[in-house]
């Protein structure tokens, strides 16, 4: 079975890149989307792929994201890294934890660090980014268990792994029982840069 994953955040793929991913696969196509992900798009553009990978590095991309695979009844695979920790969750709408019944809302602008000032090993990004690729393997071939209904969480510094149990939130306000999010909505970002 073929899958159309729409992977969001990898910005910067330039021609070569996507070549020498095509070539080294004749089976996968590339189709780069050169604008910016947002509440008037972002539906229409998730809307023909089978799940979505976030690798976003920014808080209003990874809420509107999680909305719209709500919305849209996609399953999500959900990365982040910030500093020498690694997170990672999928997220079947409805059935398990979605992005918000963790984090309800987005943290107040200049509240949390930019990438830059953070500061993040590209190791950290590269464990992180093959456990979310094994997710969508998987999700995609339809075998193992996913990370569903958990959270990963990877500490670099001490090459510790472990998960949390995350519930889904019967009164999250998009993924609840009576959500009181209908339509997409962006967020200011609080860590520009």
């Amino acid at each position: 079975m073929q899958s159309k994953v729409l992977i969001v955040g990898c910005g910067g793929l330039g021609i070569p890149v996507i070549e020498k991913i095509e070539k080294l696969n004749p089976d996968v196509k590339v189709v780069p989307y050169n604008t910016k992900l947002t509440s008037q798009n972002a539906l229409e553009m998730m809307k023909e792929y089978d799940m979505v990978a976030d690798c976003s590095d920014n808080f209003p991309t990874r809420y509107l994201v999680n909305d719209a695979c709500v919305m849209l009844d996609k399953p999500l695979s959900r990365g982040a890294v910030p500093r020498f920790e690694g997170l990672l969750m999928t997220i079947l709408p409805k059935v398990s934890a979605c992005y918000r019944c963790v984090l309800e809302k987005p943290s107040t602008p200049g509240t949390v660090p930019s990438c830059r000032e953070a500061g993040i090993p590209g190791a950290t990004c590269g464990t992180i980014e093959s456990l979310q690729a094994m997710e969508v393997i998987k999700y995609s071939a339809g075998v193992g268990g996913l990370l569903t209904g958990k959270l990963l969480v990877f500490y670099g510094l001490t090459f510790e792994f472990f998960t949390i149990d995350v519930k889904r939130n019967e009164k999250c306000p998009v993924c609840g029982d009576e959500p009181e999010i209908a339509s997409l909505i962006d967020h200011e970002n609080s860590c520009e840069g």
